[in-house]
């Protein structure tokens, strides 16, 4: 099952719009009228929830939740405004009374057999999703990171431009006199030039678009805590906390801690349990960035990972404990079986682990210090000078043996340990080719007018100084 993403939704109303304005057809039927209407509020609600979600509007004013009329467009220092006036565009744009308005879903529950009503149909409910992608999203960089920030503003801007270009259409055939009007300073050639210009710098400004990656969290069922001392793992987002503590559990104790006594590391069992797991975890890791192209980054990294616990698998599988000492820390094997199990109860039901950018760099970051650890711990436990770890390879002669350093065991370990730690991935800009479009369409319809501006500069007054002719 695949999770449909901010920038999906956003291609897919932009091409809603895109068509809209290309169509320029306006039903008549009454029913499919106020369909029509319902379904522009909704677009509307959705650009102002997603401003809200940017916080561009922390607090609604005071009277009708309309901003204040301003006197007039100042032109100086334009692109520090350039937020602002986008949010009051958005919200001074004409509403339904209070009493006409319905819930979303029974507006746009019903398809309609009008062409022009199912684009608008269409265009509400992707709007509607791209802004609850955006508000139900784990990981929100956009709030506090321009770069990302300008890439919704862009869209922002985009749609309201279109928004406002079919207000006028609907609005010269008499459909939006019934609806609440602000007093607003600027006029439709004002609203456009803002916009315009916000979406033009917005794409200069705009270098991540990981808000296309956005998809909303899902549900939280009450199992998905953090039960003393194990982690438990109801969904994807839960595997990194759940290997981040797994790698706390496997971090070795150094001889001048004050609560080290000399008891081993880790015992065999305990190594060849843990190995196998995160070998298990690592091939399914690989294989759900290598499905994801919003992740495949990181299908090497884990492939990788996977190549050297693979390698140290069968050199580990004939160590036994000298001293029948108990598992030092029982809470690692608890949490690694938990982590197995919830994995592949999860590749058992969706098939697939279903990951953001963000979560699967966070869980590179864990199983990096898992497997870290893990040989950390089995290093320091087969080296040192009272070691509880030997190998009793059947092949070799006169019994078990200690590990000697730079062994195959031992080189392997090192590998493991001196494996690079992830690094964030490179920007990677989504293709927007819908919402391009619609850019470049909103660039070609001109604004509607009574009378066709004059392309010629006013003459100038002749002054002292003029020049004669």
């Amino acid at each position: 099952m695949n999770v449909t993403t901010y920038g999906d939704h956003a291609e897919n109303a932009a091409r809603a719009l895109n068509a809209l304005i290309q169509v320029d057809d306006i039903p008549v039927d009454a029913e499919a009228v106020d369909q029509l209407l319902h379904c522009r509020e909704a677009i509307g609600n959705a650009l102002r929830q997603r401003l809200y979600d940017v916080g561009q509007q922390s607090s609604f004013p005071p009277d009708d939740h309309l901003p204040a009329k301003r006197p007039k467009l100042k032109l100086g220092d334009l692109d520090q405004h350039l937020a602002t006036l986008v949010d009051n565009i958005a919200f001074a744009l004409p509403c339904l009374p209070l009493d006409e308005n319905r819930p979303h879903a029974e507006a746009l529950s019903p398809a309609s057999s009008d062409k022009t009503v199912e684009l608008w149909r269409s265009a509400a409910i992707e709007m509607l999703s791209a802004s609850h992608a955006l508000s139900a999203a784990a990981e929100q960089p956009w709030t506090t990171e321009p770069g990302a920030g300008w890439w919704v503003m862009r869209d922002i801007a985009t749609s309201l431009e279109a928004l406002v270009v079919l207000d006028a259409r609907l609005d010269e055939v008499g459909l939006l006199n019934s609806h609440h009007r602000p007093s607003f300073f600027m006029g439709i050639d004002e609203k456009r030039m803002v916009l315009s210009q916000a979406a033009r710098v917005a794409t200069w400004h705009a270098t991540t678009a990981s808000p296309d990656e956005a998809t909303p969290r899902p549900i939280r069922t009450a199992s998905a805590t953090l039960v003393r001392p194990v982690a438990l793992v109801s969904e994807p987002g839960d595997i990194a906390r759940a290997q981040g503590r797994l790698a706390r559990f496997l971090r070795p104790m150094h001889a001048h801690d004050a609560f080290y006594d000399g008891s081993p590391e880790i015992t065999a069992d305990a190594a060849r349990q843990i190995t196998a797991s995160q070998l298990f975890l690592c091939d399914a890791f690989a294989r759900a960035a290598d499905r994801n192209t919003g992740i495949s980054g990181f299908s090497g990294f884990f492939a990788d990972r996977a190549e050297v616990l693979a390698a140290l698998q069968p050199r580990i599988a004939h160590l036994v404990d000298v001293r029948d000492h108990p598992e030092p820390n029982m809470r690692r094997l608890w949490q690694q079986a938990e982590l197995t199990t919830a994995v592949t109860r999860m590749l058992d039901h969706d098939g697939d682990l279903r990951l953001g950018p963000t979560q699967m760099l966070e869980l590179a970051r864990t199983t990096h210090a898992a497997t870290q650890n893990l040989g950390k711990a089995l290093r320091r436990e087969v080296l040192r000078t009272n070691t509880n770890l030997v190998d009793a390879n059947p092949r070799y002669e006169g019994g078990p043996r200690r590990v000697a350093r730079r062994s195959p065991l031992e080189t392997t370990l090192t590998d493991l340990v001196n494996m690079p730690s992830p690094s964030e991935p490179a920007t990677r800009f989504a293709h927007s080719l819908q919402r391009m479009a619609l850019q470049q369409s909103l660039s070609l319809t001109p604004i509607v007018s009574a009378r066709t501006p004059s392309p010629f500069p006013v003459a100038r007054p002749a002054t002292f100084g003029a020049p004669q002719f």
